[in-house]
């Protein structure tokens, strides 16, 4: 009996042994799970924060090469960073070519487009000013500035070009009714330009050139229009210089041999200065000026002018 009780102890010890052994066993291996979840749980943080260190970096590299990135637009300006070398400022220019200072010392030359965009014939005049590496100011009309022709105004900025005001709707009866400038609507359509331009370059752009239609010398009594102008942060400019292409079709010039002939000769009418600001179209049926610009471009190099464009 007393070995049987033995036996019978011995055995629950075994068993005991056993259960703990058992239990070691679990617990060793509850362990190791929880540690390969942490481990595994660790790698995933460890790889989120990786990944999101490299979108980030990714992305400060991306918002740093934009700022480097001289063709991005000025901001506050109507051009590029890189225009900022051979801008200038309207109102110096205007009072140079009016012979009222000489705020200018540079024998500069500012080529002048009006009327665009044009979906075909403003796109070709940009190619020609980048094939020579020059630029120039587009006075655009505010009903062109689309998205049809985003592209075209992104461009002018890209390609160091500026970009200027010719009022919204460039209609005399409108703007001038019976000769007389409607002030009002001057500046509202001023304005809505503005907002056109804003729509598709963004709001850190601002023009503050203005073009009236048929120019400044073409109407009497814009004094106080002016001054609501200037009260708007905008300068008018018109031109010493002219291709002839926007002429009554009498006197306008039919080959690109009398367009130079016209352009040469229309700065007797004009107080001798040693800036020029040539005006010419980019509009449907405008293609002789197309086809003379690389000539208009040579004859300005070969006097030693320099190109800038207006700010």
């Amino acid at each position: 009996m007393k070995k049987s009780i033995e036996i019978i102890g011995k055995n629950r010890k075994a068993l005991n042994l056993c259960l703990i052994i058992a239990n070691l066993a679990v617990l060793a291996i509850l362990g190791f799970v929880l540690f390969q979840r942490h481990n595994t749980k660790s790698e995933q943080v460890a790889k989120a924060e990786k990944t999101e260190q490299v979108a980030n970096s990714t992305s400060s590299s991306s918002e740093k090469a934009k700022e480097n990135d001289e063709t991005q637009l000025k901001k506050g300006s109507n051009h590029s960073i890189a225009a900022s070398d051979y801008a200038y400022d309207v109102t110096a220019v205007n009072n140079t070519i009016r012979g009222q200072s000489q705020d200018i010392d540079d024998k500069v030359v500012f080529l002048t487009f009006d009327d665009g965009i044009d979906p075909t014939l403003t796109p070709q005049v940009m190619s020609i000013l980048k094939e020579y590496g020059v630029h120039a100011t587009f006075f655009h009309i505010g009903y062109t500035i689309t998205q049809e022709n985003a592209d075209i105004l992104k461009r002018q900025i890209t390609e160091g070009h500026a970009i200027a005001n010719h009022s919204l709707s460039h209609n005399f009866n409108l703007l001038y009714p019976g000769r007389v400038p409607n002030q009002s609507q001057i500046v509202s359509e001023v304005n809505q330009t503005m907002a056109n331009f804003q729509a598709i370059l963004g709001k850190d752009f601002k023009t503050r050139i203005f073009r009236y239609p048929g120019g400044h010398m073409s109407w009497q009594g814009l004094e106080s229009t002016d001054q609501a102008l200037a009260k708007e942060g905008v300068q008018w400019i018109d031109w010493n210089m002219l291709c002839g292409d926007a002429e009554p079709a009498s006197v306008r010039p039919t080959t690109s041999e009398t367009m130079m002939a016209y352009l040469d000769g229309s700065q007797k009418y004009f107080p001798e200065s040693h800036v020029k600001v040539v005006l010419m179209h980019d509009t449907a049926g405008k293609e002789l000026t197309v086809q003379t610009l690389p000539q208009i471009i040579e004859y300005f190099k070969n006097q030693g002018y320099t190109f800038g464009v207006l700010e």
